[in-house]
């Protein structure tokens, strides 16, 4: 149970409640220490503990040995849970506030009796804090800020809200003449739909450029608080509270820091895990044998006196350990590791796999570009063929098209296709799956479509089994070939339709019914899991960007990244077909 890091997290939040509670100073002082070992040591402890192989480690005395040893063993620490139980958790949700240290959060519950943030802000604007001593109007304002940075940055953020931000400041990074590499690591990297904070990675030239690059990091514009500034790392909030760290290691060591801080965590374990069955310990200085790591001199912050196995970079890890490499996306312990020892690593889709694009929109409904524009987008994006899926009559806000429209419209696509050379276009429309599973539009003029995507707009919150046999009817009717968006949810915005999956699923894949990973942001719908449940079901995929303008057909990427975590292949996905297999897919339910 447990890893290095929740160990570190653990000890720290001890240290910080025995200030809180006025313990020694000196048992606080040594807590915060073990914290810091256990963060920076190559060895697994929990793993160690369990096996009854634990060694002496620098820095971590008998007492808290001991509680490692029963937290690596049972998950839970008796030490923890009497000490964490002396204080409010309120108060202890106050030593989040950038800025607020265990000494002030004590002074403001002994002193005022504040016992949360929210106590704290309504304390400040009701004036109550007046006369405590050492916390004059500065602090007070110093207060604010950090509770406002707090708030602000409570939610994961989408990926795509930081993306930018994250990709200036690597190219910042990467401009820097004193920095050889630079990437970007954590949840950021192997592409969830939502980042807690980011964790940047860089080697420099010289020794002697480290410290130059950190304080030109913690330096940039738009930086609201230095949380750190060392020799080899820094940590920033930007943009109302977001986290951004930096950390410099040498160049040898790059690709193992890499894989380390990528994570996840639960893979790192199981990697070390197998390196340990190989007689050897990996960590985020490089893959070590255990006889030499052991006996190598090592300094906290700094890499072992001697030469790695592996970890200069990734693959030279992953084939150490006997493994193909692994693709960021699927680090998630899901398997991952089980099928690089069996050599069954999938071969992930790719931007070059995507021939078409099969869901978008012009000015006929709510789009802002024609049907030759769209078009000729595509084309120049090497596309094969394109749909245009216009909306349907009950989209009354998206100026969906009535059956006289439609008809008209299907002409209009007809005769774009004379004009427009070296793509097929294809005349499809996105019809609303309406409350109870029926259709926007009669079966007869389905029947014309090209290519009919269904998709829920309306009345998301039904339960589970109205949305599940509304989605139902839908994927069982023999003109709809895709289900756009199924649960319509928006990532930090909406759920969508509790929608009991595995049945959605099951009719997919006897109805021969494809579902969609819809790549516009926030919906990335289906989710990896879904996506995955699906393809391993024999369900069809389908990777659309819902696009609205000529840009958005580049969205595509963002749900190849949804189809790359979800394990897919292209032989998985409707798009990677060529315009002949196409065709003929979509004659099936015909």
């Amino acid at each position: 149970m447990g890893s290095n890091a929740e160990l570190a997290e653990m000890f720290a939040r001890m240290a910080d409640v025995m200030q809180l509670v006025g313990e020694n100073a000196f048992k606080a002082i040594a807590f915060q220490r073990v914290s810091r070992v256990l963060e920076e040591t190559g060895i697994d402890v929990v793993a160690a503990s369990k096996s009854g192989e634990l060694p002496p480690i620098e820095g971590i005395g008998e007492s808290s040995r001991r509680i490692i040893v029963e937290y690596a063993q049972t998950g839970k620490s008796r030490d923890y849970e009497q000490l964490i139980a002396s204080v409010p958790a309120g108060v202890l949700e106050m030593l989040r506030i950038p800025g607020l240290g265990p000494k002030t959060v004590a002074l403001l519950w002994r002193e005022r009796g504040i016992e949360s943030v929210d106590a704290l802000e309504q304390a400040i604007g009701q004036g109550k804090l007046a006369g405590l001593k050492g916390v004059g109007a500065k602090k007070i304002a110093s207060m604010l800020d950090g509770i406002r940075l707090l708030k602000a940055g409570m939610q994961r953020r989408g990926f795509v809200v930081v993306a930018p931000l994250v990709e200036e400041m690597l190219e910042r990074l990467r401009s820097d003449a004193r920095v050889g590499q630079a990437e970007a690591a954590g949840s950021f990297r192997r592409r969830r739909e939502t980042v807690g904070d980011v964790d940047l990675l860089c080697w420099v030239h010289s020794s002697e450029d480290a410290q130059a690059v950190i304080e030109s990091f913690c330096t940039q514009n738009g930086v609201e608080k230095v949380n750190a500034s060392g020799r080899t790392k820094g940590s920033i909030l930007v943009d109302k509270g977001f986290q951004i760290d930096l950390r410099i290691v040498p160049k040898e060591n790059f690709g193992a820091a890499l894989l380390y801080f990528t994570g996840s965590k639960e893979h790192n374990v199981k990697l070390r895990g197998l390196a340990q069955e190989q007689g050897m310990t990996l960590n985020e200085w490089g893959l070590y044998r255990v006889d030499q790591y052991n006996k190598a001199e090592k300094k906290p912050g700094e890499p072992p006196t001697i030469k790695p196995v592996a970890g200069g970079d990734e693959k030279s890890v992953y084939s150490a350990l006997k493994l193909g490499y692994i693709e960021p996306e699927l680090r998630e312990d899901r398997g991952e590791i089980e099928a690089g020892i069996a050599q069954r690593l999938p071969r992930l889709v790719t931007r070059e796999d995507i021939r078409g694009e099969l869901h978008c929109h012009t000015t006929a409904s709510d789009g802002r570009a024609s049907i030759e524009q769209m078009a000729e987008a595509a084309k120049a994006m090497g596309y094969e063929y394109i749909a245009i899926t216009d909306h349907s009559v009950s989209s009354v806000i998206a100026n969906g098209l009535a059956p006289e429209r439609l008809k008209a419209h299907i002409a209009a696509i007809r005769k774009a296709q004379d004009r427009v050379k070296g793509i097929h276009i294809l005349a499809g429309s996105e019809v609303d799956i309406l409350i109870d599973g029926s259709l926007d539009y009669e079966d007869a003029l389905l029947a014309e479509l090209d290519v009919v995507i269904a998709s829920p707009h309306v009345s998301l919150k039904q339960d589970t089994a109205k949305a599940t046999d509304r989605l139902l009817r839908a994927i069982e009717s023999r003109y709809v070939h895709i289900i756009g968006h199924p649960t319509g949810r928006m990532i930090n915005q909406r759920e969508g339709l509790p929608l009991d999956m595995p049945k959605v699923i099951a009719a997919a894949a006897q109805a021969k019914t494809a579902l969609e990973i819809n790549a516009g942001w926030p919906r990335w719908d289906l989710n990896d899991l879904n996506a995955r449940a699906a393809a391993n079901a024999g369900v069809m995929i389908s990777i659309n960007t819902d696009a609205h303008a000529i840009e958005s057909l580049g969205d595509i990427v963002m749900g190849l990244w949804v189809a790359r975590r979800a394990w897919l292949t292209p032989t998985q996905i409707v798009n990677c077909m060529t315009y002949k297999q196409l065709m003929a897919w979509l004659k099936v339910k015909r």
